[in-house]
């Protein structure tokens, strides 16, 4: 049983509220704020699968609003092409010096980033090459680095759907991608119960950030939810930088 009332528990709490808060409301971005703090914390390799476990939980409560606004042809053409491309991550990895591929990853998050904030977007929408490609680049980056987020919120933002439909594709689609990478986890001995134990104890301070920034989502306007979107994509290519 995790020691609820040490340092480390107590600050992982408070961080979980607040990713659970991003999560509920923009349906992404707990990662960025889970990942760096919890590896910190706990060491890489337990601090990342915590941080999927939480990101599992969070979503949960949030899958039943969302399932009536997602696009499942295209989310599995996502998935398919993710499965596909993290093993190719996962190579690089082993082949090229992190400093410069963080370079890269960033530079090229931020173009999208500056791409968006022009007003570009698809027009109609997107074909199936196109879907498969940003399915294939997030599984590459997630075998690489972890981060699968920055090609699918740009994929869903480049689009004409609206903000909720957004919102619920990224929850549904970072539920599986997530799912998956803790079942690697697991098969790989990379993840004790221990782990899983911690999880579960921290589990309602991410639940109940998720559900508060559910509320909060109805209040935002379409405008602030894309400003808000880029900016968490902008922190993300920053901070891998940083980290």
């Amino acid at each position: 049983m995790p020691d609820i009332l040490s340092t480390p528990f107590l600050i992982s709490a408070v961080v979980a509220v607040i990713a659970g808060m991003v999560r509920g409301f923009a349906g992404f971005g707990a990662a960025m704020l889970m990942t760096p703090v919890f590896s910190a914390l706990y060491g890489p390799e337990k601090g990342v699968a915590l941080c999927l476990l939480l990101e599992i939980a969070v979503a949960l409560p949030l899958l039943p609003k969302a399932v009536a606004h997602v696009d499942w042809r295209r989310i599995g053409l996502l998935l398919a092409a993710a499965v596909v491309g993290a093993p190719f991550g996962n190579i690089v990895l082993t082949m090229v010096a992190p400093g410069p591929m963080r370079w890269a990853i960033s530079a090229i998050v931020l173009s999208a980033v500056a791409m968006l904030a022009s007003g570009w977007r698809f027009g109609g929408q997107p074909r199936p090459a196109t879907t498969l490609l940003a399915g294939g680049v997030s599984g590459f980056l997630n075998g690489l680095s972890g981060m699968a987020g920055p090609p699918i919120a740009f994929y869903y933002l480049a689009g004409s759907d609206a903000a909720v439909k957004v919102r619920a594709n990224l929850t549904t689609y970072f539920i599986f991608v997530d799912g998956v990478a803790v079942l690697l986890f697991f098969a790989r001995d990379l993840v004790g119960w221990h782990t899983a134990a911690e999880g579960l104890f921290l589990a309602p301070a991410v639940i109940a950030g998720g559900l508060l920034g559910e509320r909060l989502f109805p209040l935002a306007s379409e405008v602030f939810y894309r400003r808000l979107a880029l900016f968490l994509l902008c922190a993300v290519a920053i901070g891998s930088l940083i980290l």
